[in-house]
């Protein structure tokens, strides 16, 4: 890669997109049986395959309050297209609690280990798609519902803002109240010119739809790490609905197979968003008059997969399993009822009774409650897919050039951001001349089959980006590097030369896994 810039920069290079299988945010397990005796040859392997889906489930009242009472697994019955399933798993509100402390255990996305399977918030403005005194109204509630919460947040909370030109994170995971309203205080939203110039309609307004799918990719991507349920509270309009009906079958097909990939990436990292529209009564279209645009700007960005012949930003939240709010001004309110729901849910696992795994057929899923007053809110089902939905690697539909396209998109927006990436857990020491050897924990990686000497490696992409004070990025390099198993749990170790000039103030390294697609970020600001 010869140039690197934000996502957003890179949108208009993307290449045309096949029809991308999407996948639902199950797990995937294996099992290996049939072990050789010492000394003889290997006996053939038995894999199995066994789809575990997964739901988080908030439940309400009819008058859509959270049910405080406990609940058991007889309490729920889950449907998958009408076909009860039985339940595997079950975890009530209880076991997802962060530990008892009275002092913030979260003060960086590196603690986010201390908490095990607690929830965490992901607070979103979104200066990209709203109007200016929107915006100004947003930052208003958002520091009264800080103002309204305990000096230590019971919930972990980062800070993101998607504005014309980049998607950066302004504060990174925090207990900490009065730092988060400091900043919000601080910062002074853009005039959304990219917004203004391009209305509702045309290119600009789906290349728009495209930097939004690209954050939320992003925002799955880096937080696959953490094992808990992550609540994306999205405060703005998103993007403009658009309307598909007037594109050629194949260039439809290719958008919404696209954007059922991104609530993959959404759903494999457990994400539930609650999007929140800060204007009243507001319904707009984007009209498709640009399919080339459309096909072009929309390559690995993805959205809903449940559209009807329209592309819409609200479907996030029912997708995912959260809730679009719409028409309320009381949005301080909004966003503690969206975070509320976010804290209190329960768990429950089952194996589909219908083992097919056609990726253009949609699981629908409904959870019936016992109790008839009660209501069950989770996604609204799944498409079937594979792990090259979020390894585009392992996508062998995709050309050569389409996979060094989504492959440089995902380096770039990692290497260009302040986002912490923690599919990979990664750490960086300086060593004699300018060399670093960066150690990745072996939770995340995955290894290769053994070869003919019964050795196992890993493959990664080693990365570094240098910045100055104004955070410009003033340089980078890049290496495919292999790494052989060693005995134990002990990872792997990489080496990546470096010379920085003197004007530098933080340093970047970014490893992603070959195989998996997993990415680990980790900064420096001592050399």
């Amino acid at each position: 890669m010869t140039k690197l810039t934000h996502r957003y920069a890179l949108i208009a290079i993307l290449l045309p997109a096949l029809a991308l299988r999407a996948q639902d945010a199950s797990k995937q397990a294996k099992d290996t049986s049939t072990p050789s005796p010492s000394g003889t040859e290997p006996l053939e392997t038995l894999k199995v395959t066994t789809r575990i889906v997964v739901l988080d489930v908030v439940v309400t009242d009819k008058k859509g309050t959270l049910v405080d009472r406990e609940l058991t697994r007889d309490d729920f019955t889950v449907f998958e297209d009408k076909q009860p399933q039985k339940t595997r798993s079950f975890e009530p509100p209880s076991e997802h609690r962060m530990p008892a402390s009275e002092t913030a255990i979260v003060n960086s996305a590196a603690d986010l280990k201390k908490i095990g399977d607690a929830p965490v918030t992901i607070l979103v403005l979104d200066e990209l798609n709203s109007r200016f005194e929107d915006m100004s109204f947003s930052r208003q509630m958002t520091i009264k519902y800080l103002q309204s919460q305990p000096a230590v947040l019971k919930e972990p909370t980062v800070l993101m803002i998607a504005m014309n030109s980049t998607f950066q994170q302004v504060h990174d995971y925090t207990q900490n109240r009065d730092e988060l309203i400091e900043v919000v205080k601080k910062h002074m939203p853009e005039y959304p010119w990219r917004m203004m110039n391009s209305g509702k309609t045309g290119p600009g307004a789906v290349e728009r739809m495209a930097q939004v799918m690209a954050a939320l990719q992003q925002i799955g991507q880096a937080s696959t790490g953490t094992p808990g349920r992550k609540n994306l509270i999205w405060i703005g309009n998103g993007f403009p609905t658009a309307d598909l009906v007037g594109l050629e079958q194949q260039q439809a097909d290719t958008i919404e197979a696209a954007m059922r990939r991104c609530t993959a990436r959404l759903l494999a990292a457990r994400i539930t968003m609650y999007s929140i529209n800060p204007t009243a009564g507001s319904t707009s279209m984007i009209e498709a008059d640009t399919p080339d645009d459309l096909n072009s700007s929309l390559d690995e960005n993805g959205s809903d997969p449940f559209g009807m012949g329209t592309v819409s930003f609200t479907n996030f939240a029912p997708s995912t399993g959260g809730i679009a709010f719409t028409g309320r001004n009381d949005l301080s309110n909004v966003i503690a009822e969206g975070i509320a729901k976010g804290q209190n849910y329960y768990t429950l696992s089952y194996s589909p009774t219908n083992t097919s795994q056609d990726p253009a057929k949609f699981r629908n899923i409904r959870v019936v409650m016992k109790d008839p007053s009660l209501r069950a809110t989770t996604r609204d089902g799944y498409y079937p897919g594979s792990a090259a939905d979020l390894n585009p690697v392992l996508d062998k539909t995709m050309s050569s050039k389409q996979v060094t396209a989504n492959l440089q998109l995902d380096l770039s927006a990692a290497l260009t951001t302040t986002i912490s990436y923690n599919g990979l857990d990664i750490a960086a020491t300086k060593s004699a001349n300018g060399v670093y050897q960066i150690h990745v924990a072996a939770t995340g990686i995955n290894w290769s089959d053994p070869g003919p000497d019964g050795g196992q490696h890993t493959e990664a992409t080693i990365a570094a980006g240098w910045y100055d004070s104004k955070n410009k990025l003033l340089g980078h390099v890049i290496r495919e590097e292999t790494f052989p198993r060693g005995s134990g749990n002990a990872g792997a170790n990489f080496i990546l030369p470096v010379e920085l000039p003197n004007n530098v103030v933080r340093l970047r390294f970014v490893v992603r896994d070959v195989l998996n697609g997993h990415m680990g970020t980790v900064d420096l600001t001592k050399f």
